[in-house]
Parts: structure tokens; sequence; C-alpha cells
């Protein structure tokens, strides 16, 4: 069986959602932000990132994007992601590396400038920089979705469309800005939040509704 270190509305979010989605058995462990900081936990992620997933030999593993191919790979049968080996996989893989390498770095960025003191000018040009180039990225994902859509795999929805509505939920000024900047971005959001397998975990987070003040 698996187990999820997870903590509420942070980048556990989209293995916690495939987890739902696929429908496998696992173990859902709460954390709060102190308890990641521990040692003990530094012992299951050496950085202390989350999430990570326990993998049923004792292993563990984390990075977000990582877990979720992992888990749509490991059951190919539930149709969150392309045959592997095909091209729509090469797609679906090339999607999520793109979005964390890119759009969830730039986010974090963000954010962490956002802890500094906001007074200090370089930090307040670097925070808006990451703000600007996020948005950016976030058109690209747009531009994607309006030339091949409605899903990132076209008509077949996946864990790579999960990843995008995880990253909706952090996104600057707000979440509802960037929805309504990105029509196409905000179909897929509405269709994650209206499957029914997801509802209780979006519930858990946070994530049900779409929020309407800036990221913090």
């Amino acid at each position: 069986m698996y187990k999820l270190y997870n903590v509420k509305r942070w980048g556990s979010i989209s293995a916690h959602l495939v987890l739902e989605e696929l429908g496998v058995p696992y173990q859902n462990i709460w954390l709060t932000p102190e308890q990641v900081r521990a040692p003990e936990f530094r012992e299951i992620s050496p950085l202390g990132l989350i999430p990570a997933l326990g993998l049923p030999d004792g292993r563990a593993i984390s990075e977000s994007a990582a877990i979720v191919a992992f888990l749509t790979d490991a059951h190919p049968d539930t149709g969150l992601a392309p045959a592997i080996g095909s091209d729509d996989h090469a797609v679906y893989l090339s999607h999520l590396v793109f979005m964390a390498a890119n759009l969830y770095t730039y986010i974090d960025f963000a954010f962490d400038c956002r802890k500094l003191v906001d007074s200090d000018e370089q930090n307040i040009l670097s925070r808006r920089k990451a703000e600007q180039h996020s948005l950016k990225l976030f058109d690209i994902m747009e531009g994607k979705l309006a030339a091949d859509g409605p899903f990132l795999l076209g008509d077949n929805f996946s864990a790579a469309d999960i990843y995008l509505f995880m990253l909706t939920l952090w996104a600057f000024p707000s979440e509802q800005a960037v929805l309504e900047r990105c029509p196409h971005i905000a179909r897929v959001a509405a269709h994650v939040r209206a499957r029914p397998r997801l509802k209780a975990a979006l519930e858990a987070h946070g994530a049900l509704e779409i929020r309407t003040a800036a990221a913090a």
C-alpha cells in the first residue's frame, strides 16, 4: 500500500487527487508544516519535500511530477495517462515536467520572496518578475489548450490536467484572476472540481471553491 505524506494546499494536492482518481489503496498521512521541518520527516524526504510517497517495498520517492507520472504508469488501466511508450505519453511527460520545472518553480520563488522583508526594493522587484513570468507561463498552457484542447492531451483528460489545476490554486495575483485571464484553463479547473471522486479530497484541501483573494 502507498503512503502519501500530505500537507493541505501544498504540492501534495496533485498526488492526492491522482490517488483518489485511480481508486487504489493508500494511507493518507496529514502533516503540519512544523512536522515537515522535523528531523523525522527528513529520514523519509531528505530535503523535506512535500509530497513524499511511500512505496510498498518501504522506500519513498519525492517530486510531485515524478510521483504523478509513476502512479499513472503503475496503473495504466485507469486511463489517467496515455500508453507508456506512445507519442501521447511523451507529450504527457513533457507537459508534467514543463509545469514542474517552470511554472511551479516561479510560483514557489514568488512565495519565497513574499516571506522576505517587503520594504526591500530588490526583493519586491524579484517577486514581481517571478509573478509576471508565472503569468506568461500560464499563458503558454492556455495557448496549448486553445490549440489542442479541451484538455492538455486533446479530448482525453489526464493527470496532467490535475497538475495544471493544482498550480492555479497558487496563482498570482489570485486564482480567480488567472482563471478569468485564461478561460481554457478555467474549463479544465472546473472539470477537475466536478469529478465526483475528487470532491472529498478537494474539500480537505480547501480547494473545492475558487479563491478570490491574492495567493498567500
